[in-house]
């Protein structure tokens, strides 16, 4: 038999208010919201500016969770495993599945939280529910590449390439991302505030393709201006060669041969620039695919939403997206049938 799907929502900031909004529109009932500090006392609706839904935004998750008991609980809060990980574990505790867009969850055994991914793995078990990291990189940095490899008759490697534009990220970008630095300055072993973000789906196109990691290597790269421009964040004129970003490039050497490599672009946008994501397959035939404009917010909080079903229905555990079959669109999620194995 069906059951309507309940869901609670924590974080109300740019995404999580895009998903809640998403929820609804899917007929799924929200039946708590927690957020830190905006929409406080606020009725969910009113805070998406929609009509009243009956659920009072709140900071207590405890009563929240206790009073509500959903079935899913989305995390759209931090993005480090320890920032999430109470929230994760009260959700846990409290009979609800997890489904998180905080990037050191979408593959937590190969980052430097263990501790934590542990604790939080054997719970899930324990309490027989499920805990999964996705976002936009579930569609476009893992499932494309490895979709597209089923037509090659060899590989010998897979290379991608993702902009991400940060005019609207705040000024923090400007120091974050050397903008105005002449690109002789910018070392090879400068920070990039999104450097780790592509090594969580390289590995997992890895694990899909059966491949064998043994080494990785990781460098920064400036991008420079193609012409004079003045972007408002920056407040001047940016000069034609000078810094406008960086390109943060992470390459999977494996035992089988096959090389993996993509490249974070993240900078300030300049005429004809999109928010794109393509792949490259090196081998017989070579393979190209290219989406000139993810629409982060949207396919984020839409992936969440469709992925709610394949949680409920997975097998407990802290797992990751290549545990489950590809993210597609589903006709049907307000209601579901739990069958776990």
């Amino acid at each position: 038999m069906q059951q309507p799907i309940q869901a609670a929502i924590f974080g109300l900031g740019i995404t999580g208010s895009k998903t809640a909004a998403f929820l609804l529109d899917r007929g799924i009932r929200i039946v708590a919201a927690v957020n830190a500090t905006n929409f406080l006392g606020q009725d969910v609706g009113i805070a998406l500016g929609r009509s009243p839904i009956g659920v009072v935004v709140t900071s207590d998750a405890e009563a929240a969770l206790s009073q509500t008991r959903p079935d899913i609980a989305i995390v759209a809060t931090q993005n480090g495993i320890e920032e999430i990980l109470p929230i994760v574990k009260r959700c846990l505790e409290h009979g609800a599945d997890v489904i998180t867009i905080a990037g050191d969850a979408y593959f937590p055994s190969i980052d430097s939280h263990q501790a934590a991914v542990q604790e939080l793995h054997a719970l899930a078990l324990a309490r027989g529910k499920t805990i999964l990291g996705t976002g936009v990189q579930d569609v476009f940095w893992d499932n494309l590449p490895v979709l597209l490899s089923g037509a090659a008759q060899t590989i010998t490697g897979i290379h991608g390439s993702t902009c991400a534009l940060a005019d609207e990220y705040g000024d923090w970008v400007l120091k974050a991302l050397q903008i105005g630095a002449s690109p002789a300055a910018v070392a090879k072993s400068a920070l990039h505030p999104f450097s780790s973000a592509l090594i969580g789906p390289l590995h997992n196109i890895a694990r899909q393709l059966g491949l064998s990691v043994t080494d990785i290597h990781q460098t920064v790269e400036p991008v420079v201006a193609r012409q004079d421009f003045e972007p408002v964040l920056a407040g001047r004129t940016i000069h034609a060669g000078q810094v406008v970003g960086l390109n943060a490039i992470t390459r999977l050497i494996t035992t089988q041969g096959v090389t993996l490599s993509a490249g974070f672009i993240s900078k300030l946008r300049e005429v004809g620039d999109s928010d794109f994501v393509e792949w490259r397959i090196e081998g017989t035939p070579n393979l190209h695919v290219r989406v000139e404009d993810r629409h982060d917010i949207d396919t984020t909080s839409a992936t969440v939403v469709n992925r709610i079903a394949d949680v409920i229905q997975a097998p407990p555990g802290f797992l990751t997206v290549s545990d489950l079959a590809p993210s597609r669109f589903p006709p049907h999620t307000s209601a579901i049938t739990e069958n776990r194995t």
